[in-house]
C-alpha cells in the first residue's frame, strides 16, 4: 500500500543519523560525488562503501534521484501526478469529494504513476490522463457492463481489472459513485 511506503519512508528520515550516521544533506553530497546515476548502479555503491541493509540503499538512492526530496512527499508527487494535465485536477477534485461524500474514510494516496484509492485495503486507483481520468477498481470477478470496462493503462496492482474513462463532469454518476462503493464493500468483506 502506497500509506505504508509514505510511513516507513518518513521514519527513515526521521532516524537517518543513527541508522546510517550521517544527514540526508551529507549522504546527497556523497552520492553526488561517486558519480553513480542510475538507482542499481546508487543501491550497489551504497551496500559496497557502507554498512547499510538494501532498504536503506534503496531510500537513499529515491530520494536522490528525487532531487533530494522524499520520494512520497504526498504534496510533490500530487503536482508531478497532474503536470501536463493540470485541465483535469477540477475534475478529479469533483470525482473525489463524491467519493468522500459515499465512503468518508478512503483516503487518496498517491504514487508517481497514479493515485491509490485506499483504507485498510485498496480498492482502486485513479490514473490522470490530458483528456481523461481512469478510474481503476478492484471488482473481483464482476463482468464488464457499461460504464466498466477492463483496465488498461493504469500501472496498478494486477487486481485493478476494471475501469471506468471519465472525461467530463457528467460522467460521474450516480452509477459510478455506486461501483466505487460496491469495490470497497468487497473489500471490506461485507
Amino acid at each position: 500500500m502506497a500509506k505504508q511506503a509514505r510511513i516507513i519512508e518518513q521514519e527513515f528520515l526521521a532516524n537517518i543519523v543513527p541508522q546510517t550516521g550521517h544527514n540526508l544533506a551529507t549522504w546527497m553530497e556523497t552520492i553526488q560525488a561517486s558519480g553513480a546515476t542510475k538507482t542499481n548502479a546508487i543501491i550497489k555503491w551504497i551496500k559496497d562503501n557502507y554498512p547499510l541493509n538494501h532498504r536503506q540503499a534503496s531510500m537513499l538512492a529515491g530520494i536522490y534521484l528525487n532531487d533530494g526530496q522524499p520520494v512520497h512527499d504526498y504534496d510533490i508527487l500530487f503536482n508531478k501526478l497532474f503536470e501536463g494535465a493540470q485541465q483535469q485536477k477540477p475534475l478529479y477534485e469533483s470525482l473525489m469529494a463524491q467519493i468522500n461524500m459515499a465512503i468518508p474514510k478512503l483516503e487518496a494516496i498517491p504514487t508517481k504513476t497514479y493515485i491509490s484509492l485506499e483504507n485498510e485495503h485498496v480498492i482502486g486507483c485513479i490514473k490522470i490522463g490530458k483528456s481523461y481520468l481512469r478510474l481503476g477498481l478492484d471488482l473481483g470477478d464482476i463482468p464488464y457492463d457499461a460504464p466498466l470496462q477492463p483496465a488498461k493503462g493504469l500501472g496498478a496492482m494486477p487486481n485493478i481489472a476494471h475501469m471506468i474513462q471519465i472525461e467530463t463532469e457528467s460522467d460521474i454518476t450516480d452509477v459510478v459513485i455506486k461501483t466505487v462503493q460496491k469495490s470497497y464493500q468487497l473489500k471490506a468483506g461485507g
